[in-house]
């Protein structure tokens, strides 16, 4: 997924108490961010009925550092993890962007991510107020209060994202052109897809030939001990799992291991490049395929392991230390349960995007039989819903797919990061009144990432672009 993994935060439960709409905002004391001070706003559980009042607390920040009288607003949307996880991927629009054109810079994190949480928990009830609808809302709603109190909220308005947060800005231009300029779009995968096989397929392309080689034997090797009791016995040994490998655990057990390799393409930026490393283990010498596979997807799995790389399979409660819970029923279990926040985005995948990762023969050098319909079968299992799945049709309707409908919306794309597949990489013609869009040779989001001697020079020339749309379309808002 764009960013499934989760960084924790104090509470601010209290303030969702708020019993009416008179909008607040409160300074947490010594909270503070690279992006700035840390506030909370009191915005709508559901804006699409008038009857309910209800409202909860909203984070976001505000940095004033470069801001200049009159200057511009660089908001940014915070996506499906707690706004700090994006710390890492805003230092171009503050450091370089914001001091540039003399910028504030605002961030909002997005509702039942973090601590901005509409009602208590994840159960399956209340996460029917997440959606991409409501979130596009909490931004305008929160614009619109802005703008009528902040000294630094007069001149015009850019949104940003990274990966689903960039499709989101996208949108919001496109929904709310009245609100903000421009959108600068990062990753974002504007194409809702129920059988995205062509995520792993990208690996292919993005690693060397030889690192290719060493998937497809490990992952030959691999799938033919799954098809033995014998042979799951060995691989639950050699993958030190938490409980062993079942046939009913062998679909999970191989998305697992894919998830956690095949993934290594997507943050493949500078200065880790972290599908290098990934294919120097899966390519060494003196230990077999398998081993080798092994110690790759520990690798992709550990704490330190960029964020995004990592597989949703913790060790079980209670198991053996170091242990990779690789159990399909354990999976469903801490899933099902309301107090995890990885049911959000699990629930949007349900509802409104698909994204899920799928694989058949030829379509990847992992695993030939990971099939849709028991991926989507999560979704039911889940959150208790028969027949879940998510209406993607209906968002590629509403939102045109690849044909996004607005103007002065500019994507930067990683060719080696596979969600630049349901994006945008072509300009559409149009210039400055439509869709514009670069691509570089690294992985996803890397626009956003702090310079360094090993960036491509299509890195640099992606950037160098996103300052000149920037200030075209600040020119623009000014004539």
């Amino acid at each position: 997924r764009s960013a499934d993994s989760q960084l924790c935060g104090t509470a601010l439960a209290r303030m969702a108490s708020i019993p009416h709409l008179a909008v607040v905002a409160v300074l947490i004391v010594g909270a503070a961010a690279f992006t700035g001070d840390l506030y909370t706003f009191e915005q709508r559980v559901n804006h699409f009925d008038a009857h309910d009042e209800r409202t909860f607390a909203q984070r976001y920040t505000v940095n004033t550092t470069f801001a200049q009288p009159g200057g511009p607003v660089f908001f940014f949307l915070a996506g499906e993890a707690p706004m700090e996880f994006f710390d890492f991927q805003e230092v171009q629009i503050v450091e370089n962007w914001a001091k540039r054109f003399g910028a504030a810079y605002v961030v909002l994190e997005h509702r039942f991510y973090g601590e901005s949480n509409p009602l208590p928990g994840y159960s399956t009830a209340n996460l029917r107020y997440l959606s991409k609808e409501q979130a596009l809302e909490d931004a305008a709603h929160f614009v619109r209060w802005f703008h009528h109190r902040h000294e630094h909220a007069r001149g015009p308005w850019v949104v940003f994202g990274c990966s689903y947060s960039a499709a989101l800005s996208a949108w919001f231009r496109e929904k709310h052109p009245d609100l903000v300029i421009a959108s600068v779009a990062p990753s974002g995968p504007v194409e809702a897809q129920l059988d995205f096989k062509t995520y792993f397929g990208q690996f292919s392309r993005s690693a060397a030939p030889a690192c290719v080689e060493a998937v497809r034997a490990a992952s030959e090797e691999i799938y033919r001990l799954t098809r033995s009791v014998d042979g799951r016995r060995r691989l639950s040994e050699a993958f030190s799992t938490c409980e062993p490998v079942t046939k009913d655990d062998v679909v999970y057990f191989l998305w697992s291991v894919m998830g956690a390799v095949g993934s290594a393409d997507q943050m493949d930026n500078p200065p880790s490049w972290g599908l290098n490393t990934t294919c120097s283990i899966l390519t060494r010498k003196g230990s077999s395929h398998l081993q080798n596979m092994v110690d790759a997807v520990r690798f992709n799995m550990q704490p330190e392991a960029p964020a995004m790389l990592r597989s949703v399979v913790p060790p079980t409660v209670g198991a053996p230390e170091n242990c990779l819970d690789m159990s399909e029923e354990s999976f469903i279990a801490q899933m099902k349960n309301s107090t995890n926040s990885d049911r959000s985005w699990y629930h949007q995948k349900c509802t409104e995007f698909g994204f899920f990762k799928t694989s058949y023969p030829g379509t990847s050098a992992f695993f030939p039989d990971i099939p849709i319909d028991h991926l989507v079968s999560y979704c039911s299992r889940i959150f208790g819903i028969p027949r879940m799945e998510p209406d993607v049709a209906a968002t590629n309707a509403h939102y045109g797919g690849y044909h996004v409908r607005a103007s002065r919306v500019l994507f930067t794309n990683g060719l080696l990061d596979p969600w630049h597949l349901l994006s945008v990489n072509k300009n559409d013609g149009r210039g400055m009144h439509g869709v514009q869009a670069v691509t570089y040779e690294a992985g996803h989001c890397a626009t956003l990432i702090r310079e360094t001697a090993s960036d491509p020079p299509s890195l640099t020339k992606a950037r160098a672009a996103v300052g000149d749309f920037l200030e075209e379309a600040l020119r623009d808002a000014q004539a």
